[in-house]
């Protein structure tokens, strides 16, 4: 089977989407598929940043977020010429609502996959504004994105109810976000990590998210007032960063904050072995609440205890108490005696949360799946 991964986003990114997509694709090409991953940018680059780029900065100083509209119409439009030199027996699974659209729009049938809260997202990260031109927009590209894939896939039982009250689908499969476990199994020691990144001997508590509203690592920061021995080591980058550093500076944590930015997945191995415990704070935004993590499947994974808001799709792969542990969102304190009580029961967290990962959340069970899946679509 050809199988067309399409997204308006860019690819590769830092990001969950772009994980999802690049795990999901090994593990298809190891049954045998043919896998391709179309975007406007391998599509037409050059046409991307010329007709998409310079005018949609321009329009954006008009207001009511017409700028972000124009980008987002014109990569749906590069992606819909890509699609279109597809094979007539490619299966394409969209990995946006755009993508749903832009497949619909040529009469191709497709699987869509639904990470997030396509119109929310885009207020939590403060790339709309409430109320605007562009909210009002998005909202309807949701809605028709929806109702234009042939068969929807959520990460999450929350997203697939999302679904059904914005576009009543109600036969929407839920499959939590996966990892391939080949991964975790080459993870190298605590020390040589430590090593390698040129870490001490302190507890270090891993924090492996983005820079956004939602993902609530200023919580995590907070938090360190609570244990003054801990270092919080922060992997990502993104729009609070520099919100982020100044929160650093007032409390005075500059000797123990580590920002790395954005890394490569392959990186990140290094990160999780080196860490004692992982917080994962997210926190609601705009009506956002966090999916099935990547990040805390990753931690999972490498054995590690995770801590994470009892919110969204957290509480669907964390049992507080069992494999990990679940505190309420935006409470520091609350954060930092978990984080703190994890180590003390460290192995028997790492080991059942590393168990329910191999049982659960396979990347080869996931691609099974979606191969069942893409296999009813109409022809």
């Amino acid at each position: 089977m050809r199988i067309v991964f399409a997204t308006v986003f860019d690819y590769p990114h830092a990001g969950g989407l772009s994980t999802h997509v690049a795990t999901l694709s090994r593990a298809l090409e190891s049954l045998g598929h043919d896998v391709e991953v179309v975007t406007p940018r391998s599509h037409a680059a050059l046409r991307l940043d010329l007709v998409g780029r310079a005018p949609s900065r321009l329009l954006q100083l008009l207001g009511q977020d017409q700028g972000i509209v124009w980008s987002h119409r014109v990569r749906l439009d590069l992606l819909r010429g890509a699609l279109d030199k597809e094979p007539a027996e490619s299966r394409i699974v969209a990995e946006d609502v755009l993508s749903a659209i832009a497949a619909r729009s040529l009469g191709r049938p497709c699987l869509l996959t639904v990470h997030g809260y396509f119109t929310r997202e885009a207020l939590s990260r403060r790339g709309l504004r409430p109320g605007s031109y562009g909210e009002r927009t998005f909202a309807q590209w949701e809605d028709q994105g929806y109702r234009a894939a042939d068969r929807i896939v959520a990460v999450d039982s929350r997203i697939a109810q999302h679904i059904l009250a914005t576009s009543g689908r109600d036969d929407v499969r839920v499959q939590p976000n996966f990892i391939d476990m080949a991964w975790a199994d080459a993870l190298p020691s605590r020390e040589d990590a430590r090593r390698e990144l040129g870490l001490g001997d302190w507890p270090i508590i891993l924090c492996p998210r983005r820079l956004t509203p939602k993902n609530g690592v200023h919580v995590a920061v907070a938090a360190l007032r609570e244990w003054p021995e801990a270092h919080l080591l922060i992997v990502g980058d993104g729009v609070d960063r520099l919100r982020l550093e100044a929160q650093v500076r007032e409390e005075g944590l500059q000797e123990r904050v580590i920002f790395t930015g954005a890394q490569p997945h392959e990186a990140m191995a290094a990160y999780y072995a080196a860490a004692d415990c992982i917080a994962v704070p997210s926190v609601p935004v705009a009506g956002v609440e966090e999916a099935t993590s990547i990040s805390v499947i990753e931690g999972m994974a490498s054995a590690r205890p995770v801590v994470a808001s009892g919110i969204g799709g957290l509480k669907e792969l964390i049992e507080d108490g069992r494999n990990g542990l679940l505190v309420p969102p935006n409470d520091p304190k609350a954060l930092a005696a978990a984080l703190r009580a994890s180590l003390e029961r460290s192995q028997e967290l790492g080991q059942a949360a590393q168990d329910d990962v191999r049982q659960n959340f396979s990347a080869r069970v996931a691609a099974e799946a979606f191969v069942t899946d893409l296999s009813h679509l109409p022809d």
